[in-house]
């Protein structure tokens, strides 16, 4: 099978498309035949030394200090079942999924996952390349329920208008708020599309300096300071972030000891029953999937130079 390989951190072209051998699923695996996948920021950082602060020597700690212990990149994705294991009865042999690989792996021909992995069956009125990034939804659903979202509170989304931000965007308008997306201002028109009451050029405004407040900030990029954060809640408005800085894990604990504020950040844990929550959204025509770009495998380098110049708009799609 063919597979998009790294062995080293550096820039794109360390990425290399290579035929590995297939491997033969266990008893409580499946098969998939990945016919699509998304491609993130997150496999950027995982392929180059970019991570912030701290946080990289933690996740080279675990992924590999000096090479990558996981050599294919890709979490997202979206395919057919190939062939099922003998104590899997979860799905059948033709089941069309999506979901997520936690362990990366799934840009690539085919991959195995456990039959409690977190997968559900494609939207009826949805083709892989829309499915496949839906995951990535499970993140702005998870932060937005973790800051205790609130309908008619006034949320403002920093970094909106890639893959976490345009579903943030969406769940935030489904749970009653009001939104102000925050990106570059090519982006600004398609954020307006799908529901963002207010949209903010960063580029040329200082949105952290004009005077509004929200109940929610939600800092898909991680990128705003301590101090601007801070400026940008109410008294008792929550902030968090979708980037688990470590520098900031004091200075939050102080704020939200000392204030009703309260700053906030952490890691996801996949759930089947959030997937199939993000299903019936999508199924109702209240979640919908934005795609700027599709890439194939021989691609792949000029997919990460693409992403990495910050101009995608929603997501970004490798098809097999």
């Amino acid at each position: 099978m063919k597979a998009v390989y790294y062995d080293q951190y550096g820039e794109p072209e360390v990425l290399q498309v290579k035929e590995i051998e297939k491997p033969a699923p266990k008893n409580n695996q499946i098969q998939l035949k990945i016919c699509t996948a998304a491609i993130t920021m997150g496999d950027c950082e995982m392929r180059s030394p970019k991570i912030p602060n701290f946080t990289w020597f933690i996740v080279r700690l675990f992924f590999g200090l000096r090479r990558p212990k996981k050599r294919i990149l890709g979490s997202y994705l979206a395919g057919e079942v190939e062939t099922v294991g003998k104590s899997v009865s979860r799905f059948k042999k033709g089941d069309q999924l999506f979901g997520i690989s936690e362990r990366f792996g799934a840009h690539a021909e085919y991959i195995n996952l456990s039959d409690k992995a977190t997968l559900t069956t494609l939207p009826t009125n949805m083709t892989y390349i829309e499915a496949a990034p839906v995951a990535l939804g499970l993140d702005s659903l998870h932060f937005l329920r973790k800051a205790k979202i609130k309908n008619k509170e006034r949320v403002l989304i920093n970094g909106a208008g890639g893959g976490i931000g345009t579903y943030a965007i969406q769940l935030a308008k489904y749970f009653g708020a009001h939104v102000t997306a925050v990106d570059s201002v090519d982006k600004l028109e398609m954020l307006r599309t799908i529901g963002a009451d207010e949209v903010i050029d960063y580029k040329t405004s200082d949105f952290t300096h004009n005077g509004l407040t929200y109940d929610i900030v939600f800092d898909v990029v991680g990128v705003l300071s301590y101090s601007r954060s801070l400026r940008l809640l109410n008294k008792e408005g929550r902030y968090i972030s979708a980037v688990p800085l470590l520098s900031r894990l004091f200075s939050n604990l102080w704020v939200s000891m000392t204030t009703k504020k309260k700053m906030m950040t952490g890691l996801t844990s996949a759930r089947v029953e959030d997937l199939e929550f993000l299903k019936e959204l999508i199924q109702t025509d209240k979640l919908k999937t934005i795609i700027d770009r599709e890439f194939v495998l021989e691609e792949i380098v000029d997919a990460h130079k693409y992403i990495e110049q910050d101009l995608k708009k929603g997501n970004v799609i490798l098809k097999l």
